[in-house]
């Protein structure tokens, strides 16, 4: 009987989560392939709902001070200071474009007041960040200023991680106390077994919406980069990482079917297989909200279950501006 019901989906308790919101793309400032805005023209940039600083100070000969730049640059191979705007990955997440973050000190994301009004909450859903060029081979081979992680024999328990912290509306701009946080390692060193020890080399998702309890909120979000390797000016590690497509909700917004991704969960013997009319992740998640397995840029997606028991699952899929919830029986 299992092979015959290929699909059961449990249309009565399904969960739309897509909601009005914004994401940052970094695609409205048409930049011509391998060029960069620094701050030089203008230290206040926009796009949608987004605003934020990007710094040039003129002292020296002039060099980005802080901020978000805005680049499409594709050198993913030299890993020196003079490469500072390229990502890793070689180019944007889905396109050219995308933000290079500096984040040795707090770096801010604001969203715009006009797009919301102060009552509506917001919710950070996710993003995707990969590692710069510069920061990469910096950990990879060591420099000048900072170590090659792992040390001589790998084994030193070296990281990099982003802490996003969240702030409400409410404690006005000047706010300095997070209401939460949330840390993603962009490198990590610390596993017993060395061949788990990695360095982010492609685009990879930050989940940040917390499903169910969607934790992370607030009308602002800073990012700030924390490394093992740090001496007395702060870390030794270059302190710059890349940012694309995030995203956020209103939490009371009401919720839009016509904002999700058309998309099929086929129920197999041991997986669910899942496809996307757009390109897109999906997850799998306990009822009790641990993620289980995930797929990530893709049109089709199998989430083994294989391992998992008889019972009920949640299956989420997120494309570039919404993210559904389907709740899902394996037999």
């Amino acid at each position: 009987m299992k092979h015959l019901l290929l699909l059961l989906i449990i249309g009565l308790t399904t969960s739309v989560v897509a909601q009005t919101g914004s994401t940052i793309t970094f695609e409205s400032f048409a930049l011509e392939p391998d060029t960069f805005i620094n701050g030089q023209d203008t230290h206040l940039l926009t796009e949608e709902c987004f605003l934020w600083a990007c710094e040039y100070d003129t002292s020296f000969g002039g060099y980005w001070a802080s901020g978000v730049a805005v680049s499409t640059m594709r050198d993913d191979s030299t890993g020196q200071y003079s490469n500072l705007y390229s990502s890793k990955a070689g180019s944007g997440r889905q396109s050219e474009s995308y933000g290079v973050v500096s984040a040795s000190a707090e770096t801010f994301l604001n969203v715009n007041e006009d797009c919301y009004g102060w009552e509506a909450g917001i919710r950070w859903m996710g993003g995707y960040v990969s590692n710069s060029t510069y920061a990469y081979y910096s950990m990879l081979n060591g420099d000048q200023f900072a170590k090659k992680f792992g040390g001589a024999t790998g084994d030193d328990p070296d990281y990099l991680f982003i802490r996003f912290n969240f702030f409400d509306y409410m404690g006005g701009e000047n706010n300095s106390a997070p209401d939460s946080h949330f840390d993603f390692y962009l490198a990590d060193f610390r596993f017993e077994d060395n061949n788990q020890d990695y360095i982010l080399e492609d685009w990879t998702f930050v989940e940040l919406n917390d499903y169910p309890a969607y934790e992370h909120g607030g009308h602002r979000v800073s990012m700030h980069l924390f490394s093992s390797d740090t001496g007395a000016f702060g870390i030794n590690t270059p302190a710059y990482f890349c940012l694309d497509d995030l995203m956020f909700s209103y939490a009371s917004g009401v919720p839009s079917e016509q904002d999700a991704p058309s998309s099929q969960i086929a129920v197999k013997d041991d997986s669910f297989e899942v496809t996307s009319e757009e390109l897109s992740s999906a997850r799998l998640i306990s009822l009790g909200g641990k993620i289980l397995c995930s797929s990530q840029e893709s049109y089709k997606h199998i989430l083994s279950t294989a391992s998992l028991p008889q019972g009920v699952y949640i299956v989420q899929i997120v494309s570039r501006d919404a993210v559904t919830s389907q709740k899902v029986f394996r037999w």
